[in-house]
């Protein structure tokens, strides 16, 4: 895992307001467009221009552990061009609450094809970067994205995504960051 691709967390979660404070490096995030479920974004960070989409969970578990309600910070799951580093379909999602330091076992899942996660914090990336480009393919074609893990407290947690508007972001991003 990069530093450039931890770092990115840290910039997002305050872009989409997981964190009070936002980085000096996230500067000029500006709204390129809505697509149903997705939205695509560009602004720059310290590398220079980046481009993302992003989506909110349509449901989410566990809504309460032992009667109380779990509190989350904004959970996002993204998709990153960074046009400053040459990067493309860097796959990022941000949960909302730390997740297990050792044993988090945390998978993105679409449509029945599961792919393995490394995390940090709050954040987890595909544990493969060579599979990103493919991952973003079965995005495209797919109906149903589910982010499963365990949080820092044990507990277990789901995120389901609807994936309806996701090759328009994509394509809006495209074209930002060419």
């Amino acid at each position: 895992m990069t530093a450039i691709r931890f770092g990115l967390a840290v910039v997002l979660s305050g872009v989409l307001g997981a964190v009070a404070v936002v980085p000096t490096a996230a500067q000029q995030i500006k709204q390129l467009g809505t697509f149903k479920a997705w939205t695509a974004w560009v602004g720059s960070d310290a590398n220079g221009p980046m481009c993302y989409i992003s989506a909110e969970p349509e449901d989410w578990s566990p809504k309460e552990v032992k009667g109380a309600p779990v509190k989350r910070s904004p959970i996002h799951f993204l998709v990153i061009n960074r046009k400053g580093l040459g990067t493309k379909n860097e796959v990022q999602t941000l949960v909302g609450y730390p997740f297990h330091p050792t044993n988090a076992n945390v998978t993105a899942t679409i449509d029945g094809r599961t792919y393995q996660m490394v995390t940090e914090g709050e954040a987890a990336w595909l544990a493969v970067e060579a599979d990103e480009a493919t991952f973003v393919e079965a995005l495209k074609a797919g109906t149903k994205l589910v982010v499963k893990g365990t949080s820092q407290k044990g507990n277990n947690m789901s995120d389901t995504y609807n994936l309806s508007g996701v090759t328009a972001a994509l394509g809006e991003i495209g074209k930002a960051c060419a």
